[in-house]
């Protein structure tokens, strides 16, 4: 079959990233084709037309304007597609062909990283990377929306299920050797829908990790000694640098989360206690313990509310501590009016943060972290000078 110069690009560039949908640009549109053009016809309702419609086999063609990728991109990833974004890199005045590469794949975790309005979208940006060796596991969690990353090692299937049954991540990176693991696909993917990629990292973990922390070692970090943590944090970080064509410098927090803090609570309790999930209304809001507490101002918190609901606190002294501090808000029933007023205009500056961080802020991103931390500024003006020693604590 004879075909074109741009085609045999494309065919090139669509090898490399079979397992996404290519936005293919070409002038003012991204195109897409054949088996990708199907799926982007199927599932956003565009037409689905061919190229070169005299030809023995004309080739399926589906595309949308370039200035409409954020209508429809949240769509194909709410479907549990990657996207690979290739975009025209040289100059199409010259005479030759324009020359095309893959800027980054789009993926669940990562679509709040493309623009402002999909931090509201109802895909999580937490991702997870899954690790086994002699049926111990390794896992590492990084949450793209609020730049928090932690890692844990587990002894056995189950307690590591639970947990990511309580973070409902949109992610699931498997090490590419567990593959044929028939127990965990099903478990993953069939009971709790989860979207699994598996993934082959050949480099070495420890060297891996230090050089993006820029140390000699990994015991400020507390995994030092801990090979399958390290095996899953160096694994994870790598499949998100690969698909965003950039370093996640940005991100240094991680830490080694010991559960023994807080209640283990299994996936039959959270289900029969109505926590995030209502059974009888297959709600994942109302008439839930997290919709009957949520009255966050800020998406930093109604996350954080989330975590602290399926994660609840053994330690009685921190427990009496966070009691101390809700016991002063409430007797000051005016100043916490006074913040809560000032929480309104706080926005996601976890996520404005990781778009600046990738030089993809846009001038409202800007606006929004002025008026953000002028807020944050004001909240702390009226801790400070307010005569609630207990709430100043917060401050220190």
């Amino acid at each position: 079959m004879n075909i074109t110069p741009a085609m045999a690009q494309y065919y090139d560039i669509k090898n490399n990233y079979k397992d996404s949908i290519l936005f293919f640009r070409m002038g003012d549109f991204y195109e897409m084709f054949e088996d990708d053009a199907k799926i982007a016809h199927k599932i956003l309702g565009i037409a689905l037309t061919t190229r070169n419609k005299n030809a023995e086999n004309p080739i399926l063609l589906a595309g949308i304007p370039y200035h409409a990728k954020e209508k429809y991109l949240p769509l194909l990833i709410k479907a549990w597609y990657k996207i690979a974004i290739a975009e025209q890199v040289s100059d199409p005045k010259l005479k030759w062909i324009v020359q095309r590469e893959v800027v980054r794949v789009v993926t669940p975790s990562t679509l709040s990283l493309e623009w402002e309005w999909y931090e509201t979208s109802e895909v999580s940006s937490i991702i997870v990377s899954l690790v086994e060796k002699d049926w111990r596991y390794g896992l590492s969690v990084i949450d793209l929306s609020e730049h928090s990353w932690k890692c844990s090692e587990f002894e056995d299937l189950t307690s590591c299920s639970w947990e990511l049954y309580r973070l409902s991540p949109s992610e699931v990176v498997l090490q590419k050797d567990i593959e044929n693991r028939e127990e965990i696909h099903e478990l993953f993917s069939r009971k709790y829908g989860l979207n699994i990629y598996y993934y082959r990292f050949s480099d070495d973990p420890y060297r891996y990790l230090t050089k993006h922390f820029g140390s000699k070692n990994l015991e400020w970090f507390g995994i030092e000694w801990k090979k399958l943590a390290q095996l899953a944090s160096a694994q994870i970080l790598n499949y998100i640098s690969s698909n965003q064509q950039t370093n996640f410098n940005f991100i240094q927090n991680l830490s080694y989360e010991e559960y023994s803090t807080y209640m283990n609570l299994d996936e039959a309790t959270i289900r029969s206690l109505d926590l995030i999930y209502n059974m009888s209304t297959w709600s994942t809001k109302q008439g839930t313990l997290l919709w009957a507490l949520d009255m966050t101002k800020t998406p930093m918190w109604k996350r954080q509310l989330r975590s602290e609901i399926l994660h609840p606190l053994q330690d009685i002294k921190e427990i009496q501590k966070r009691q101390k501090f809700i016991a002063a808000f409430k007797a000051d029933s005016i100043l916490l009016d006074k913040i809560r007023s000032e929480l309104n205009h706080i926005s996601d500056i976890d996520a404005i943060l990781s778009r600046l961080s990738l030089e993809r802020a846009t001038p409202r991103d800007l606006l929004s972290l002025k008026k953000s931390l002028q807020a944050v500024r004001a909240v702390y003006t009226l801790i400070e000078h307010s005569d609630n020693t207990v709430l100043q604590k917060l401050l220190k």
